[in-house]
């Protein structure tokens, strides 16, 4: 009897989540939704651990890494294949949160191959164990551009 009121505790928990938690997706992410365009994502460090939301018609949301280069904030996907590259790449429009507040931006993927190594190498300035990756692996790294909408 315990056992059951501990599953079925846990799959409303499971079934009624918002933000991500730990390596479990969530659904729709909560917080203040900043309503003015950014322009220049400097404010935000190098490297920020952020909560994703893709999927606007059954949100989908999960932690990630941004990069902040040069005021222009970047998402990376170590490979086409991630869950979340692939509703990115069916509707670009997500929302961003990072901290408490929330951003409705669009992803583009880059493809500028100078760019991408511009990327890439500011990415292996600052975790420089990036820079044992193979050819191969590098480029199973996608980086998408961040704008507001």
């Amino acid at each position: 009897m315990a056992l059951a009121l501990i599953v079925m505790t846990l799959l409303v928990v499971y079934l009624n989540r918002t933000d991500p938690w730990a390596q479990l997706p969530g659904k729709r992410i909560t917080g203040e939704e900043v309503t003015e365009r950014i322009e220049d994502w400097s404010f935000m460090e190098p490297s920020t651990r952020v909560i994703l939301e893709v999927r606007p018609s059954d949100p989908y949301s999960l932690y990630i890494r941004a990069y902040q280069h040069k005021g222009v904030l970047y998402l990376n996907s170590i490979s086409p294949e991630n869950r979340w590259t692939q509703f990115l790449l069916e509707d670009p429009n997500l929302r961003l949160k990072v901290e408490s507040k929330i951003y409705k931006v669009r992803a583009t993927r880059v493809e500028d191959l100078a760019l991408v190594n511009e990327i890439q190498e500011a990415r292996e300035q600052m975790s420089p164990r990036l820079r044992e990756r193979t050819p191969e692996e590098r480029a199973q790294n996608w980086y998408f551009r961040v704008d507001s909408r």
